[in-house]
């Protein structure tokens, strides 16, 4: 403060702050899945169904919907008796953070052909990896979960809801793509032909009546990240730092 009590223009600082506009915000990325051969149609109204659960209680989320009456589900998959695994990229236009990553998607298993044993969806494999662009790949989650679905032991068709989240701080670079990897790993015992992939679009009742259909997708809750403006935004002290990178007030 100058002598007259008003602020001396030489000792003031700018100090980033956060508006109600800057708390975060909800993206969704569909899991875009083309191919021509290797598909299977399921019936809602004569297949069982399964939502996987998480502590015992079913995930609740923001999810893409839509209505529809269709009695018609396509099934994507990698041939008789062969595990799904498919690999989708995301470029960051700039630097991130994400405080949860959430994966709902749609699993189809269908038996086709059947003489003894079970077959079962078994578990999902998810990884997800940051391209390094020369500097070596990060892998930032790579989980095995439980599905939970019972065994089909007849021919049918199964469609399940898949729900997994990833609840922790993860830095999305701008400029380094990141993978995200889906893999089924299914089971069999006896003698039996199945299918078993991912539905892009799927319902969770039977009933061919108009009712809610979901879109298998990826949703990120972001943060914008201030690193990329460091000359301007920076904090004088190690506990105000715009990222955990730990860059001090000269900058990175």
């Amino acid at each position: 403060m100058s002598a007259n009590g008003l602020p001396n223009p030489t000792q003031l600082r700018i100090k980033p702050v956060y508006d109600t506009g800057s708390f975060g915000h909800d993206v969704t990325f569909p899991l875009p899945l083309a191919q021509a051969s290797n598909l299977a149609t399921l019936t809602p109204s004569t297949a069982s169904f399964y939502q996987s659960t998480h502590d015992s209680a079913l995930p609740v989320d923001e999810l893409a919907r839509f209505i529809s009456e269709s009695d018609k589900c396509e099934l994507l998959h990698a041939g008789n008796d062969t595990d799904f695994d498919k690999t989708w990229i995301l470029q960051p236009d700039m630097t991130a953070w994400t405080y949860k990553l959430a994966l709902n998607f749609g699993v189809g298993l269908k038996v086709s052909a059947y003489t003894s044993g079970n077959v079962n969806a078994g578990n999902i494999h998810i990884t997800i990896t940051e391209i390094g662009d020369g500097a070596g790949d990060t892998v930032i989650e790579d989980l095995t979960i439980d599905i939970g679905s019972p065994n089909l032991t007849a021919t049918g068709e199964q469609i399940i809801m898949f729900h997994a989240d990833i609840v922790r701080p993860i830095k999305l670079n701008g400029g380094l793509p990141v993978k995200v990897r889906i893999q089924t790993e299914s089971s069999k015992s006896g003698t039996a032909t199945y299918q078993v992939g991912m539905l892009p679009v799927f319902p969770i009742i039977p009933t061919a009546v108009p009712k809610t259909w979901y879109e298998s997708q990826v949703e990120l809750h972001l943060h914008g990240d201030l690193t990329h403006a460091y000359p301007i935004w920076r904090s004088e002290n190690n506990q105000e730092l715009m990222d955990y990178s730990g860059c001090g007030s000269g900058g990175c």
